[in-house]
């Protein structure tokens, strides 16, 4: 029996002892944040569940209800071919996600300037499984937005407001 939970908790002794730990809630330091741009954006939509899950924040209903508003500039989503194969068709294509925001208070002074974040990711094709590389591509968007709105929200966590 000792033996049995020796072997159950190293592991757990192993993992604490590296640094690891469960992401935690994020400290912003404004109470209320509007979110503006395109609403129906997944960026958009998954920054306010985010928002909305780890911190103590609320997402306001209009810009003057708010001590901080969030503007998304821009959003791309960009597909380049990267290498060729002998024939000529594309062999591997670079993913780039980019988004451009601000941060403002509701009187225009400027919290964060225009700033943009970009990821990038690899994605091999071949012509002969096109709809498997069409769905492993939305999942690598799917997977740099998620990081775009974990730096996002580091950045966010970075402002104060008086």
């Amino acid at each position: 029996m000792k033996r049995r939970s020796v072997v159950v908790f190293l592991p757990l002794l192993g993992l604490s002892a590296c640094g690891f730990h469960l992401r935690g809630s994020t400290n912003l330091s404004f109470s209320t944040m509007y979110v503006a741009g395109a609403q129906t954006s997944a960026l958009v939509i998954a920054l306010k569940r985010q928002i909305a899950a780890t911190t103590a924040t609320r997402i306001a209903p209009d810009a003057k209800s708010a001590q901080v508003v969030f503007t998304l500039l821009s959003e791309a989503q960009t597909q380049t071919p990267q290498a060729y194969n002998a024939d000529g068709t594309v062999a591997q294509y670079l993913l780039r996600y980019t988004v451009r925001f601000q941060l403002t208070t509701p009187q225009g002074r400027m919290l964060i300037a225009p700033t943009e974040l970009s990821q990038t990711s690899n994605l091999s094709y071949n012509s002969s499984a096109t709809l498997a590389k069409a769905n492993e591509s939305d999942l690598l968007y799917r997977g740099m937005r998620e990081e775009l709105i974990n730096r996002l929200m580091y950045q966010l966590a970075a402002v104060k407001v008086n």
